[in-house]
């Protein structure tokens, strides 16, 4: 990011800065000036606009949002112009439109000096476009025409993206609308009947303060399950959690405070809540569809390259949903995937929506997915079972996750399948992995296959269940450690007696 001063003139020259009244004049002139024979100059690439012209719907204040400023030849000249802003560091104007819109637009065009400027109306839905663009702060007009609604977006804004700077824009003779825009707790206010110095300062000193926090970190917790091999029991581990979280997730808690994207509309109506999201990125993929008997046609790669058009309202529309309300994202077997980078910015976008995110991973066989997936996961969860062809194909895997940069101090270990009459311990499974033990799955092939073939899992209430203690037990840690508000209370350590008798209740058929 540049740090020189917005208002070095380049060329040593001394001119004062003009004011509105003057780039409005100056503006005017030269529409009224050119010749009509004269062929107007041919569009910036996705119809953006030059810096200090107007475009015709600029001038009756009905600038598209696909409009931006400026086109990528001038960024480029004006990284090296003395005095301008980094064009790499966006900034979204929502304004009114009509014409005390456009006179703000043009103004901001002589502000920013050739930096990025997306523009958005306050009757569009701005906290998608902000997810979509990801600006580094947020300008908002203050109009007595508008101060409702700006006070309504300001205050919006401020739930969702807290850690996006805002700024006021308007008229500071209208007293009112500076005091509503404090209010919402704006970090400055930008007068357009003052100098273009002043803001060119203001935003300057935003800029080059650090911010607080990056929209790219994804407000949801992702826990990814990985496994060396297919089946391992992965997709089972990961419909059962995400089924067991669902609901856990989904009781009623009192003052319950939903992640940013996730409120009702801005109307006031109520939407379903979006609880925990399944995705299912492991090989040969469909396992978690049909254990959950939750086919869908919207898949992970469809949303991977329509993510510009998903917002709150389409993944509840368009993404498969459980009985239970849990959510399923499933990975085609033959579909063309999308760049890292889609991938990673759609687990972002997502991330805003839900509460909690599981991702299936189990015999992954693309590095790629797993150099994108994982290092944004909030815990690494490895699956190995007690066979010595499962232990060995694990930590080749590791290797292979340490060559992708993902360390291993990150990674847990679950022992699947575990039985205590097997002299392979999970102990030393651990040990020889070097990986620390997070729980162990009781051997319950037999169980598991009975429920799984009649269209069912392993229901949370069924608490006789060894596998529903042990998912049970995992579901408790990541609501300690992501959810606490749902979290079960801590009890006192139970006596021997009583342990002795809740093993006896776990026996009994």
């Amino acid at each position: 990011m540049s740090k020189e001063p917005f208002v070095s003139p380049p060329g040593g020259d001394s001119s004062p800065t003009p004011s509105l009244a003057d780039l409005l004049g100056a503006h005017t002139r030269a529409r009224a000036e050119a010749p009509e024979a004269q062929d107007p100059a041919p569009p910036a690439a996705d119809g953006v606009a030059t810096p200090g012209m107007a475009t015709p719907a600029a001038a009756q204040g009905h600038l598209r949002f696909t409009d931006r400023l400026p086109s990528p030849l001038q960024q480029k000249a004006s990284v090296d112009a003395p005095g301008s802003l980094d064009p790499k560091v966006p900034l979204l104007l929502v304004h009114a439109g009509f014409s005390e819109g456009a006179l703000i637009q043009t103004w901001m065009q002589h502000v920013m000096k050739g930096s990025s400027l997306y523009l958005a109306r306050f009757q569009e839905r701005v906290t998608d476009l902000v997810l979509d663009h990801q600006p580094y702060a947020l300008l908002i007009q203050f109009d007595p025409c508008c101060i409702d609604a700006a006070v309504a977006i300001s205050a919006q804004l401020q739930t969702q993206y807290p850690h996006i700077p805002r700024l006021a824009i308007g008229r500071a003779r209208h007293s009112q609308c500076m005091l509503a825009a404090l209010r919402t707790g704006v970090q400055d206010f930008l007068d357009i009947d003052g100098s273009v110095d002043t803001a060119q300062q203001v935003i300057h000193h935003l800029l080059v303060s650090p911010p607080a926090a990056s929209l790219h970190e994804s407000h949801a917790p992702q826990t990814a399950i990985v496994s060396a091999r297919a089946g391992l029991g992965c997709s089972l581990l990961a419909a059962h959690l995400s089924a067991h979280l669902q609901a856990r997730l989904q009781a009623p808690q009192p003052a319950l405070a939903a992640p940013a994207g996730a409120a009702g509309s801005a109307d006031g109506s109520t939407e379903e809540a979006l609880s925990n999201l399944l995705i299912e990125l492991g090989h040969p993929g469909g396992d978690c569809a049909i254990y959950l008997n939750t086919p869908g046609d919207f898949g992970f790669n469809d949303a991977v390259h329509q993510q510009r058009r998903l917002d709150r309202r389409m993944a509840q529309s368009a993404i498969a949903r459980h009985a239970s309300g849990l959510r399923l994202l499933t990975l085609a077997r033959q579909s063309p995937g999308g760049t890292s980078s889609e991938v990673q910015a759609l687990l972002h976008r997502l991330g805003n929506y839900f509460r909690h995110i599981v991702l299936d991973l189990g015999a992954c066989d693309s590095m790629q997915m797993l150099k994108d997936v994982l290092p944004g996961a909030s815990e690494i969860w490895v699956l190995c079972d007690q066979s010595v062809a499962s232990v060995v194909g694990t930590a080749e895997m590791l290797q292979q996750l340490e060559a992708l940069h993902v360390p291993r101090k990150r990674l847990q270990l679950i022992v699947g399948r575990h039985d205590s009459r097997l002299e392979l311990s999970a102990q030393q499974i651990a040990r020889q992995l070097q990986l620390p033990l997070l729980a162990r799955l009781p051997e319950r092939r037999r169980e598991l296959s009975q429920v799984v073939n009649q269209g069912m899992l392993f229901a949370p209430h069924q608490r006789r269940e060894p596998y529903v203690q042990a998912v049970a037990t995992l579901v408790d840690r990541l609501l300690a450690d992501h959810h606490p508000q749902t979290a079960p209370p801590k009890v006192a350590a139970a006596s021997p007696l009583t342990r002795l008798l809740q093993r006896l209740r776990a026996h009994t058929p």
